[in-house]
Order: C-alpha cells, then structure tokens, then sequence
C-alpha cells in the first residue's frame, strides 16, 4: 500500500471522528446517552449481523463444498451468484423499503396500519418473483455475452436450472422479514436462517457428492440444496407468525386486495433501493463476469475475495440496517434530534469496527483462502486481492451505515445518485480500464478491478457521509 492509497483512508477517519453529536455530555463516547444508543442499536444489530452472517455462511458453504468437488463447478455456482444476488436484491431491493416505512409506522405507535402495508407488500412481490426468474432464465446469454468460458457456463446453468424455484420463497418472505425487523423483533429471522445455514450445509453435501444413497448432482445439487432450505424456512417463517398473531400486527387477520396507491408509495421509496443495491452489486458481479475470461483460477480467487470479504461485509450491513430501524423510529415518533444522534452514532461504530475487520483480514487472509481452496496459485492471487478488501473496510462502514439512516429517514433517491456516480461512474469503469484494456497500464487483471472497484467505494463513502450531514440537519430545521 503505498502512501497516496492512505490518504483517502486517513482522510475519512478523521471526518467520520469529528462530526458532532447532538444531546451530548461532556464525554460523547461513554455518556449515558451513548451507552443508551448502543444497547438500542447491538439489540438490533446483533440478531440483524447473524442473521446475515447465516445467509454469507450459505454461500460460502455451497463455495467451499464445490471447491473441494470441483474447481470448474465452484467457478460455475461463483459465477451463478454474480447474477441471482444483484437480481434479488437488486429487483427484490424494492421490498427492502417496507422496513423502514413499517418502522415509522412503529415508532408514531400507528401498529394497525402495519398489517395492510405488509399485505400490500407481498402483493408487490409477485411481479418481482416473476422478473426475476425470468432474469435468471437468461443466464447462458448473459455469460456467453461476457465472453465466459463454455464449460463453466455449464456449471453456471445446471446451478441455476434449479436455484430459480428458491427466488419465490426468497422474494416472498420478505415483507414478512421487514416486519420483524421493523417492530423491532428480528431475532426469529436470525434463528430461521440458521436453521435455513444448517439445511444448505447438510443438502449440499448429500446431492452434491451424492451421499446417504442420493444420486451425486454436482452444481444442480447445490441450486436444490438452496431450494429446499429457503421454502423450508419461509413456511416456517409463516407459521410463527401466526402463532404470535404478528406481534399484534394483524397481518394475518384479513384478505386485502392490491391498493394501488400503497403499493405506488412502496415504488416511489422502494426503486431507488432496488437500483442503488443493483448498481452497487452490478460493480462486484460485473467484475465477476467480466474476470470470466481469465480462466476458471481467477475466477475461484476473485470469489473467494469476494466471499470472505463479504462475511466482514455483513458488519457494517447490519450497522446500517439497524440504523434504518433506529432513525425510522425516531423519526415517526417525531423525536428527530434523537434520529440525529442515531444516524452519527452508526458512523462511529462503524468507523471502529471496520478498523477492527481491517486487521483481521490483513493477518488471516492466506489462511481463510486456504479454507475455501487449495489451489496454490488461487491462494496466492486471493490473498492479493483480500488486501484491497482490508483496505476498503471504513468505506464499506461509513456508507452503509449511511445508506441505512438515510432510509430511516425516506431518503433513498440521493443515495441511488450516489451509487452511480461512484460505481458506474468511477469504480466499474476505472476497474475495466485496469483489468482488460492497455490504456493506462498493461492489463492488470484482477488486481486492475479491485483497485478501481476501491476507488469507487471511497468516492461513495465520502458523499454519502456528506449526505448525511445535511439531511438530519434539514429535518430539524423543517421541523
């Protein structure tokens, strides 16, 4: 790392440690009022940090499982989660809105108006099941047109031929998610998706090795691994809902048919999330795809870059998701010095864990690569790549607890703007230039991607952070 690289990264410490806090004492760090924000937000974070910690486990068990199976066929289902993620949450981000809206509703204590917000939800998320899957259908084209080997196409294919009929059970259960996340109960979503961990890791080593008398399945063993874990879960997920009536949301209690101005309401706020989480996936996933060419090594390594930096990733995700929560019920108790105080308060602890993960990656990057492959040459450019994963951790941080208390706040258009200006502007297209091209420099590969997708990351940081500022600034001073 050379020194130009650590002044962005200097540069952002000290912004995010000098924005000020409201309502605060003369110790802003351990004041009672801080202590009192930490409980609200680990009680919130911890169950939101595990139960995305499950879900990254899932995909990093199907990766190692494969591994060990076949490098071609783990090139094949890496590549296959290049497209089904940023389609889920991509065209399924729609949906990731409900949890803010539900947790304004929640915090003004207008709990009757949640149940028809979520009925309509899930009216809106058939359509989006349907476009998704058409999506997927389309995956051969897509690889082909990336100019990706034909024999991990295959691979690619067989995976998604049977994860496609997991999307429904995906897409579908998430109003019902939101709703306990907004209400402030995500804990039963964590204990689900453990138990959807421990199906995947168990269906995974029956159908793709073909054990306990199953036929040996390979990649397609992995998509139907993904299908009975994710229906499993969503029935479940269903009955204890109805078993706690909801959590006195009444979500259950009528038939409600499609309200065309509620489910506007979702679009209008919900769009910008779906586009702002495809655009900043499509970077990750395009160079993915695009990295294709280089061979089935390459492939392995940037996924498992991209793996293991996607489990640190799950911190600063949970950050922001519970600073969505946390401002969004500030905010519809109309306490907005207090949303304020939340929203600052995610940039610290953000700050602070992603210096954490920083240093464990950097110590235990050769290691963790190992777990997943044992290819040395696949090692070797892993550990390589995981040192820009290290580097861009306070990036990572500072804007998704940003993005979170921005739609804790409604704010979702600017941060979408945001995105593109960073990564489609900035970060993918630096990352082309680099890897494939000889414009700047001789094609730099892998190494060429990462660095321009850590370009785009800091840009984004940066003017998210801004946003920020100004916006729990102009609802106190409308207010």
């Amino acid at each position: 790392m050379v020194f130009s690289d650590i002044l962005p990264l200097t540069y952002m410490i000290k912004y995010a440690a000098s924005m000020e806090q409201p309502l605060e004492s003369k110790n802003p760090l351990f004041s009672e009022r801080a202590l009192e924000e930490m409980h609200s937000f680990f009680k919130l974070a911890v169950p939101m940090f595990l139960t995305q910690l499950a879900l990254q486990l899932i995909q990093v068990n199907s990766v190692v499982q494969s591994g060990h199976y076949s490098t071609d066929v783990q090139a094949g289902i890496m590549l296959a989660g290049n497209l089904w993620f940023p389609v889920m949450v991509g065209i399924g981000g729609v949906l990731f809105f409900v949890t803010p809206m539900i947790a304004q509703l929640y915090g003004a204590k207008e709990i009757r108006d949640i149940g028809p917000l979520a009925r309509q939800a899930a009216w809106l998320s058939l359509p989006i099941v349907l476009i998704g899957m058409f999506i997927l259908s389309q995956a051969s084209f897509i690889l082909t047109l990336a100019k990706v080997d034909p024999s991990i196409i295959k691979y690619s294919e067989e995976y998604l031929s049977y994860f496609v009929f997991a999307l429904p059970a995906i897409l579908l259960s998430q109003p019902l998610r939101s709703l306990c996340e907004g209400v402030t109960r995500p804990l039963p979503i964590t204990m689900l998706n453990v138990l959807m961990l421990l199906i995947a890791i168990i269906g995974n080593y029956t159908f793709i090795y073909g054990n306990f008398g199953f036929p040996e399945m390979g990649a397609r063993g992995a998509g139907l691994s993904a299908v009975i874990g994710t229906w499993s879960t969503f029935i479940l997920l269903i009955i204890y809902l109805k078993y706690e009536s909801a959590f006195g949301t009444e979500v259950f209690k009528r038939f409600d048919w499609p309200d065309y101005r509620k489910i506007k309401e979702i679009l209008v706020g919900g769009i910008p999330v779906g586009l702002g989480n495809f655009i900043e996936l499509s970077m990750f996933s395009g160079a993915g795809i695009i990295l294709g060419r280089f061979g089935s090594e390459v492939i392995a390594a940037n996924g498992i870059a991209l793996t293991i930096g996607g489990l640190f990733f799950m911190v600063p995700l949970s950050i922001g998701n519970a600073a969505a929560v946390r401002v969004g019920n500030n905010v519809g108790a109309g306490d907005l010095k207090g949303a304020k105080y939340s929203s600052y308060f995610s940039l610290r602890l953000a700050t602070v864990c992603a210096l954490i993960a920083s240093f464990l990656i950097i110590i235990n990057a050769e290691y963790m690569s190992g777990l997943l492959n044992d290819n040395p040459q696949v090692i070797s450019l892993a550990v390589i790549l995981l040192s820009f994963a290290a580097f861009f951790q306070l990036a990572d941080g500072l804007a998704m607890a940003s993005i979170g208390s921005m739609r804790g706040y409604k704010d979702t258009f600017g941060p979408m703007k945001i995105m593109a200006i960073s990564y489609w502007g900035v970060g993918l297209p630096l990352g082309i230039i680099l890897s494939v091209t000889d414009i700047i420099t001789d094609q730099m590969g892998a190494v060429g991607m990462w660095t321009g997708m850590a370009s785009g990351l800091f840009v984004a940081a940066l003017l998210m952070v801004r946003r920020v500022r100004k916006i729990s600034q102009k609802f106190i001073d409308e207010s």
